[in-house]
């Protein structure tokens, strides 16, 4: 039988201060599985088990009342240690883990708490204890599935979307998350001598402690996303998505600040840079959802406005990301997380205008080089629930407070310098790539051309007297621009040529020269008369490059992994399934004959020679004509793994590629199993393979008949 709430309410607060370890312990001296707490009462914890969950969820559904969250932190809390006991008590096993109904109640103790912590609840004012305790809330009861799931992310999510209430639990937990980066910016915008003297904690430790909740709250919210059964889900949520409330979280997030009194509370500034780095990662997962386009949805229900100074904050971020030294928010030994390069994977902007008026030098040093000298650093919150919720519970118990507990940070994504260079430079070139191209059936006619005929024109102005330029910069004289322009692309070209090798994406680069090519009669009509020092050469500046292959289209990856490129730039659907020698899943190899060694700041006229060539040839990786040589070389984005896994599986299901259903049940195992592939991807692989099958057997016929 249940216990009733009279044992059940005595027992949660005096035990919830006891530690797995200490109540191991007492259940080793008590044979009969029974604890005593407050000294004289005692109770069965295999009952106790089975009973919280059911009285916490009658708790969270009863009429509001003063102490509510603060008596619920303390269940959460006890119910958290007695699943730490799972792996030292079998008892406990077969109660939390075991009985399937006691499960599905733990999960909707996670649901409605969310609902009560993330709903559409009235705003009232409340004080530094109450939202300290609401936003540990928001972060306990989330990692509280780690304890009766599993430790990997992995595992709760299949947990999570076989629950009917899975969208209320996305909508909800955004929510709580939402309504606890409200209260924190309240904190953080406090000036010591302004606030409120109260019991409690003082002004600096509830603001660094409500950060770490927030931090621990989003962080969690994060690596569900990083699942992509996950992301999907959410991109396809019409509450959070279609009406834009991610949005308004990110907004909310990305426009956190600080008072002068908290400037030099690093802990506290390091761990606000680092939610930002997340909701910006985050974000970025929900953008790449195969099934919907959050941005589609997004303005189908007329709520697009709101992205709009979700952009403002990115292009801004964009501008420190784009400095050679982002010395103010760069910082070793508190890591901000990857703040800059996340913007950079958001941003479409004109601000790369500027970014190629830099003088040669500075661009070389900036965008073309292995060694910066910052770097950002990224870690995750090892998130302790048992310290968190101890600590704010003892601020109402005691006016002498223990210090803020300082969760362990585990440095698992870190970058060394030259890695760290090599990603800004290959986003560079992927947000020029991905501007660069055209989709009639996504974009209107007036969007033929716009990026680079924009980027010209902002080759004209001056960076110094708009809000474009980047900070701390040197920029060319605009009678010198266009050969300056020229020599930084053909730096760029030749470093992004190195860059194959680490990171950057063949058909980023592809898509790159064409935009190099198409810029070459723009530059010259725009700057035609200004520099007559180029008129005066023998031969003119000529950035045309050679077809990058004798197809008829340049394959690209992203946004139009559906479709060919032309070369006037246009997106065009496939209407014919390709030959295996130009499958979706192979390219063309770039020849890597460039001059590796040379520096790549000329002297003189070699600046202009130097463009011509790297341009027009082998410098800017321009693909060989290996055809007539028997060379051509391939690269494939799937693994030895993963085409084994695929040969077996079609031996099962020989027609696979006719079941749409099918092929995208693959495309996601074989994620798990090496590089990403898409749908599509898988289904010209399909294609190309029967292909290549029916040509080889024709070909054996032919030899039997001759």
């Amino acid at each position: 039988m249940l216990l009733q709430a009279k044992h059940l309410i005595p027992a949660v607060n005096g035990l919830h201060w006891r530690e797995s370890l200490e109540i191991h312990k007492l259940l080793q001296d008590n044979k009969d599985f029974c604890i005593y707490y407050n000294n004289v009462e005692k109770i069965s914890v295999e009952k106790l088990a089975v009973a919280l969950p059911v009285h916490l969820l009658a708790v969270i559904k009863a009429p509001d009342r003063d102490d509510k969250f603060e008596y619920l932190l303390s269940g959460i809390r006890l119910l958290h240690t007695l699943c730490e006991l799972i792996s030292r008590h079998s008892k406990l096993d077969q109660v939390l883990l075991d009985d399937c109904v006691l499960s599905a109640m733990m999960v909707d103790l996670v649901i409605n708490a969310m609902v009560a912590l993330g709903g559409n609840r009235k705003e009232s004012w409340k004080s530094d204890n109450e939202s300290l305790v609401e936003a540990t809330m928001v972060a306990s009861t989330l990692h509280l599935l780690h304890g009766f799931i599993s430790p990997e992310f992995v595992d709760i999510v299949q947990v999570l979307l076989a629950h009917s209430k899975v969208d209320l639990f996305i909508e909800t937990a955004f929510g709580a998350v939402h309504n606890v980066v409200r209260s924190l910016e309240a904190k953080l915008l406090y000036r010591g001598s302004d606030h409120p003297k109260k019991l409690g904690a003082s002004p600096l430790k509830s603001a660094k402690f409500h950060c770490q909740q927030a931090e621990a709250a989003l962080q969690f919210l994060h690596s569900l996303c990083q699942e992509k059964l996950f992301s999907e889900r959410v991109a396809k949520n019409k509450e959070l998505c279609g009406k834009g409330g991610l949005l308004m979280l990110a907004k909310s997030i990305l426009s956190l600040s600080v008072s002068p009194g908290f400037v030099k509370e690093a802990t506290t500034v390091a761990s606000m840079y680092r939610i930002k780095a997340k909701v910006l990662s985050l974000l970025h997962h929900i953008f790449e959802a195969d099934s919907v386009s959050f941005l589609d949805e997004l303005e189908r229900a007329g709520n697009l406005h709101l992205a709009q100074p979700i952009a403002s904050e990115v292009l801004s971020l964009l501008k420190l990301g784009l400095s050679e030294s982002p010395n103010d928010i760069a910082s070793h030994d508190y890591p901000m997380g990857f703040v800059l390069l996340n913007a950079m994977r958001l941003a479409k902007s004109t601000i790369l205008s500027a970014l190629f008026c830099l003088s040669h030098e500075e661009f070389v040093s900036m965008l073309c080089s292995s060694a910066l000298s910052s770097r950002e650093d990224d870690a995750t919150l090892d998130y302790d629930l048992f310290k968190s919720a101890g600590w704010v519970l003892s601020v109402f118990s005691s006016s002498s407070l223990l210090d803020v507990p300082q969760f362990k940070l585990n440095f698992q994504n870190n970058l060394t310098m030259s890695s760290y260079a090599h990603q800004r430079t290959s986003l560079v070139i992927k947000i020029i790539a991905n501007l660069h191209c055209f989709a009639p059936e996504v974009c209107i006619e007036e969007d033929r051309n716009r990026f680079i005929k924009d980027f010209v024109s902002g080759l004209r102005k001056d960076p110094l007297s708009m809000t474009i330029q980047l900070p701390n910069s040197s920029y060319t004289p605009v009678a010198q621009r266009a050969t300056s322009v020229c020599r930084n692309i053909c730096s760029l070209l030749r470093h992004a040529d190195f860059l194959i090798t680490n990171g950057l994406d063949v058909k980023d680069l592809m898509m790159f020269r064409v935009f190099c090519k198409q810029l070459q009669p723009l530059i010259r009509s725009e700057f035609e008369g200004s520099q007559a020092t180029v008129k005066q050469r023998k031969e003119p500046l000529n950035l045309n490059i050679e077809r990058a292959s004798e197809e008829p289209n340049v394959r690209v990856e992203g946004a139009a992994t559906k479709y060919n490129v032309n070369e006037n730039m246009e997106i065009v659907p496939r209407l014919k399934e390709s030959d295996a020698d130009a499958c979706n899943l192979e390219t063309s190899s770039l020849d890597t004959r460039s001059n590796r060694g040379k520096s790549l700041v000329e002297d003189g006229d070699g600046d202009v020679e130097l463009a011509h060539e790297l341009f027009k040839g082998s410098g800017s990786g321009e693909v060989k004509e290996d055809e007539k040589q028997g060379k051509k070389r391939k690269r494939s984005i799937m693994s030895d793994d993963q085409v084994e896994l695929m040969e077996k599986a079609i031996v099962d299901e020989p027609d696979m590629r006719r079941s749409a259903a099918w092929i995208k049940k693959w495309a996601e195992k074989l994620n798990q199993n090496g590089p990403r592939v898409t749908a599509m991807q898988l289904k010209n692989w399909l294609s190309n393979r029967r292909a290549k099958l029916a040509r080889a057997m024709s070909g054996k016929t032919s030899k039997g008949k001759k």
